[in-house]
Order: C-alpha cells, then structure tokens, then sequence
C-alpha cells in the first residue's frame, strides 16, 4: 500500500507538470492563463481516474502496474506537442534542440538528426 500511495504521489506530480503549461498556452488565447491550466491538469487526470476505475471494476484490486498504466494513458491522450516532444526525448534518451524546435535556421537545423553531415 506504501508503494501505491508513494507513485500515486509522484506520478501525479510528473502528470501535473506535464499538463500544467499546455493548458496554459491554450488558455491564454482563451482569456485565461489560469483557467486554461486548471483545465489542462484536470483533462489529464479524468484519463488517470477513468482508467484507474475500469482497473478496480474489472479486477477488484488496485496494483501499481494499474496506476502505471493509467498515467501513460493520460499522457499519451495529451495533444501538447510538447508532450510529444519530451516523450521523443525520453524514449531515446538524447537530448537535441533540433528534436524539440525548429528555429528557422536552415543552416543549423538536422532534419536527420541521426545522420552526421
């Protein structure tokens, strides 16, 4: 029960994190920087609650694979592109500036950056 409360706690962090500054962006164009992020944060853990529901209802347990699983579903569900940016990053373990933004500089950006020139 300690190592389920305990990646609750810091998975909810992480997802907080994730969605906080999307929202953000989306609601500032709304009118509402605030609003926007609460909206953001709230989206992303009603896929965490949802799926940790279904888990409990179809098996009647929670495990920590089930909270896992739950909080990848929220954060794959998320259209930031950020998101998709930092999942890029995550899976291969190399950070590149080319990964994450195009500048406008066509002279400094790889658009094969596995490739050497």
């Amino acid at each position: 029960m300690k190592e389920t409360i305990k990646q609750l706690l810091i998975r909810s962090v992480g997802l907080i994190l994730a969605t906080f500054f999307g929202g953000t962006a989306v609601g500032a164009v709304a009118g509402s920087w605030w609003m926007g992020s609460l909206i953001g944060v709230g989206s992303a853990f009603a896929v965490v609650l949802t799926t940790i529901g279904v888990a409990v209802a179809w098996k009647g347990s929670l495990e920590v694979s089930d909270l896992q699983n739950a909080f990848r579903a929220a954060v794959a569900k998320s259209d930031s592109e950020a998101v998709e940016d930092a999942l890029k990053v995550t899976q291969d373990g190399n950070f590149d500036f080319d990964d994450v933004v195009y500048d406008g500089d066509d002279d400094l950006y790889d658009d094969e950056p596995d490739t050497v020139k």
